[in-house]
């Protein structure tokens, strides 16, 4: 169990990052605002220089067969997970303000941030290059599905904001160098990896400052609501073992460890900041990251291991 060891302690590193960004924001050492401008820098620099950095690899027919695994998949288990949610809302019947929230979080995992985070600690450019492309669907489901989720609500919806946005087109153009042939010069790779890898460590701070800018006093309200708890359920446990049946296809491990951890990766941010944009409540999506965030430094660890003694036995 040394690999799960290691792992174990890579994760505590990295979630003390998010402990340091927690605190530095309760003492106001991070100043309001810090959350945007973090997500900015991440979103528009860092992480998209990760990713291209990851896909910098020669066009080849396995990368095209992969590619086809890890979408049908990622496809998989966002289908039946917006099915399961939708259902599960509906027998629930939160408050109207709430709905859109609880089904956003449920289905909606931090993929793009920690989820990229932990395929590199696990598996260096290659983890990064396999979680780059499970997450291209949900990607454009995140800039779609998940904006419908909270605009169909609102007196008017442009569905050229669901389709034509920053998220959809800086996708589709990832896809496009992927499938180039040939690869980026080493300067430019090298540059790449320099600017990407700070994705990692910002990311860790960006969730402590958005943990931190939370009420003590809302976030105990909310953490009694026993909708958040099952929306953690699913989203930490019961999606990601959707993918169990794939492991009959004998897919390469760090392919299906890539998809299997990364679809039980906690509630998006992202989920928040739509419901904020909208007029829904965006303490209680907030609440609901928060509580599937802390409770992931636990359920990571325990799918990754659950991973390791399956895979021992095929």
């Amino acid at each position: 169990m040394n690999q799960f060891a290691q792992f174990t302690q890579e994760l505590t590193l990295l979630y003390s990052i998010a402990l340091i960004g927690y605190m530095l924001r309760k003492k106001d050492i991070l100043p309001d605002g810090t959350e945007r401008i973090l997500t900015a820098v991440i979103l528009n620099v860092t992480l998209p220089a990760l990713i291209l950095f990851g896909m910098d690899v020669s066009f080849s027919v396995e990368n095209v067969i992969q590619f086809g695994w890890l979408s049908f998949m990622s496809a998989f288990v966002l289908i039946v997970s917006s099915t399961i949610s939708s259902f599960t809302v509906k027998k629930v019947k939160p408050d109207a303000q709430k709905k859109n929230a609880l089904e956003g979080i449920m289905i909606f995992g931090n993929q793009g941030f920690l989820g990229i985070a932990v395929c590199f600690l696990l598996f260096g450019k290659e983890g990064v290059f396999y979680g780059t492309l499970f997450n291209f669907i949900y990607l454009l489901y995140i800039w779609t599905y998940a904006i419908y989720l909270f605009a169909r609500s609102a007196e008017s919806f442009q569905w050229k904001k669901v389709f034509l946005n920053s998220g959809v087109i800086a996708t589709l153009t990832g896809l496009l160098l992927m499938i180039l042939p040939g690869t980026l010069p080493q300067v430019v790779s090298n540059t790449l990896e320099l600017t990407g890898k700070p994705t990692v460590p910002l990311s860790m701070l960006l969730i402590g400052s958005l943990l931190g800018s939370m009420s003590l006093t809302d976030l105990k309200l909310f953490i009694k609501d026993k909708t958040l708890w099952l929306a953690s359920f699913y989203k930490l446990i019961l999606f990601p073992l959707l993918l169990l049946p794939f492991l009959r296809f004998s897919l390469p491990f760090e392919l299906f460890a890539v998809a299997f951890l990364v679809a039980g990766m906690p509630s998006a941010p992202t989920i928040s900041m739509y419901a904020q944009s909208y007029g829904e409540d965006a303490s209680f999506a907030a609440a609901g990251v928060a509580l599937s965030t802390i409770l992931s430094y636990i359920s990571i660890p325990a799918l990754y291991s659950f991973l390791l003694i399956i895979s021992s036995f095929t």
